[in-house]
């Protein structure tokens, strides 16, 4: 349905059919109220037959006096547009009710002769300004509600383009790091293919079947972590050492995807090269409010640690999913690198 150039919406009419039929119930009780049936009726169709000269100065002001004049700094204009017409459709009003609505319905309440004068026209007008005000706040509060959905939105999409571009990277990186693993070891140490293999399907299977953008459980994320630590394994033997220390239930918490596991990329291809030895603890304590998941990575001497601006996207991503309720906590040194990501039920 279109009006006057713009397209209208049922459930626009719906709502402003409801806003009306709202405003002649609740102002016909607290004109009438302690005044009797008849009161109630005479108010009742007060508002129903001034309903239209109500509405038409209300969508006036509201559709057209605003954008066109108001919303462009032209305020004389406006001011002059509003003025002009409360004094038209208080006349009309004030003309309507007495001659009638109140002849016909309550002629006790019929105005004195004289009426119409420019005093009485000002006064009704300013009070019957009232709807008008209600009208605005209601469409400034909607408006301001779907800005902020639409700005919601818009981080919520920043957020998840970040997420896929980064998962973009991370996938083919980590799988050309373990392609790379496994042809090294075909080449020195043949005996550990076979398991090596089961290793990284097991692996490639959490990464590439977990792509949920939004948030899964801390469960799913250890257990992409623990594959991939699983393959290293393989390969470093005790050079590597691992430490899980998990307490609670990881089902009822959720993170962000990718919060452990890229932060052990890269763990093979240091121990491979300098030929040092690691150690990687993750604690996990999932208690009913509180959540702290801890990464420590160390190495008898130095590693080389890649800045991926991973760290930087999981801020990001906490901060609109737990905004007020999260610490992200990072120390890195030449040999030595700790993440600690801490979630509350409750601000902070």
């Amino acid at each position: 349905m279109k009006i006057g150039g713009k397209n209208i919406t049922k459930k626009a009419i719906l709502l402003h059919s409801i806003f009306w039929i709202a405003w002649i119930a609740v102002f016909t009780l607290i004109q009438s109220l302690g005044m009797g049936h008849n009161a109630l009726r005479t108010w009742l169709m007060y508002y129903l037959i001034t309903l239209p000269v109500f509405m038409v100065h209300t969508y006036l002001i509201s559709y057209w006096l605003l954008p066109v004049f108001f919303f462009r700094n032209r305020f004389l204009l406006f001011g002059t547009w509003v003025f002009f017409l409360l004094v038209i459709f208080s006349a009309i009003e004030l003309i309507v009710s007495n001659e009638i609505v109140f002849r016909f319905f309550s002629p006790d309440m019929i105005f004195n002769p004289g009426y119409l004068n420019l005093k009485n026209v000002l006064v009704s007008g300013v009070g019957n300004h009232y709807i008008i005000l209600i009208f605005l706040a209601i469409k400034a509060g909607k408006s301001w509600y779907r800005a902020k959905n639409e700005a919601d939105n818009l981080i919520r999409e920043h957020i998840e383009t970040e997420l896929e571009l980064f998962r973009y990277r991370y996938q083919p990186g980590i799988v050309s790091e373990l392609i790379e693993e496994l042809e090294m070891a075909a080449e020195s140490e043949p005996e550990k293919v076979p398991e090596l293999i089961i290793r990284i399907s097991g692996f490639m299977n959490y990464l590439l079947l977990n792509e949920n953008p939004d948030l899964v459980p801390v469960a799913t994320e250890l257990r992409m972590a623990d594959q991939y630590l699983q393959v290293q394994k393989v390969i470093l033997g005790d050079r590597l050492k691992t430490d899980l220390s998990v307490s609670g239930n990881l089902n009822a918490w959720l993170v962000p995807p990718l919060s452990i596991a890229p932060f052990l990329k890269n763990i093979g291809r240091n121990a491979s090269e300098n030929k040092n030895d690691f150690e990687v603890s993750i604690v996990i304590k999932a208690e009913k409010k509180y959540l702290l998941v801890s990464i420590t990575i160390w190495s008898e001497g130095e590693f080389g640690y890649v800045n991926d601006n991973f760290s930087g996207i999981l801020r990001k991503r906490l901060d609109y999913h737990f905004n007020g309720k999260h610490r992200f906590i990072e120390n890195t040194e030449t040999n030595f690198r700790e993440i600690a990501i801490e979630i509350y039920h409750e601000k902070m």
